[in-house]
């Protein structure tokens, strides 16, 4: 199955799939909170994409309604940092997403290298 380059980035690998699963691969490594988890979105997204907190916190909010993670204040009696962590269920989501997205990377890579190489020359 091949996608033209701008199908795929408007269909299967968009923000809408590419937070969700660069959210649950930081939960992966270990449990965060919301702050934390937008800056190492950042790093991983740099220019490409824009991170923000109207994405971001309705983004983990919904990934909790699903129990693909769970999430703890860190003063129980108070509203302060909630701390997320990946739920096994959680864990296969990111596993499908990756399987599924993964020939979609490759295109997109493809496509990028084809085109650096026309405009200048073999890296």
């Amino acid at each position: 199955m091949s996608r033209r380059v701008d199908e795929v980035l408007r269909g299967p690998i968009k923000s809408k799939t590419i937070f969700p699963v660069l959210i649950l691969h930081i939960l992966e490594e270990h449990p965060e909170h919301g702050y934390a988890i937008m800056r190492r979105l950042d790093e991983l997204c740099g220019d490409l994409i824009a991170v923000n907190t109207n994405k971001i916190y309705p983004l983990l909010r919904r990934l909790e309604e699903r129990g693909f993670v769970t999430a703890t204040w860190e003063h129980p009696s108070k509203r302060s940092r909630r701390t997320y962590t990946l739920t096994p269920s959680g864990r296969e989501r990111l596993e499908r997403i990756k399987e599924a997205m993964r020939p979609y990377l490759d295109q997109i890579e493809t496509a990028i290298a084809r085109l650096r190489n026309e405009l200048y020359g073999p890296s």
